[in-house]
């Protein structure tokens, strides 16, 4: 009886030490498969990619600057002419702090709001002299 407590606590215990592994593992994830876009090796475009070298959201998606809920495939296929990303800001953010595409770019307009004299959290002016309507 005691023995299949212990083994019961000892197996519990390695299941949750591997999930909270995965979960700290995976912006180093989200980092690997950037590199692996950036190096070509996990292009879904690959025809689009080939066509438009010069085009500066092909050259995004190549660095890896392209998430589920970002995806600028739609923006290659449907051949945007814009220049593409602010992305060496979001590239030195991920690169520096560790963090995913997502994330980095979040922090980024954080930075922003904050330089502007914006409130990040709340989106309200930080400027003492300004006037709000509301909450």
């Amino acid at each position: 009886m005691d023995y299949t407590f212990w083994t019961f606590v000892l197996l519990s215990v390695a299941a949750l030490w591997y999930m909270f592994s995965l979960f700290i593992g995976r912006s180093r994830l989200h980092m690997r498969l950037a590199r692996f876009r950036s190096q070509g090796r996990f292009s879904i475009l690959d025809d689009a990619l080939s066509n438009d070298n010069n085009n500066g959201f092909a050259q995004d998606y190549r660095a890896g600057l392209s998430s589920r809920t970002f995806d600028i495939a739609i923006n290659i296929e449907g051949g945007d002419s814009r220049p593409g990303l602010d992305s060496e800001e979001v590239r030195r953010i991920m690169e520096t702090r560790g963090v995913s595409f997502d994330k980095a770019r979040l922090i980024r307009q954080q930075q922003l709001m904050q330089r502007n004299g914006i409130d990040p959290s709340t989106g309200m002016p930080l400027d003492p002299k300004a006037v709000t309507f509301g909450r």
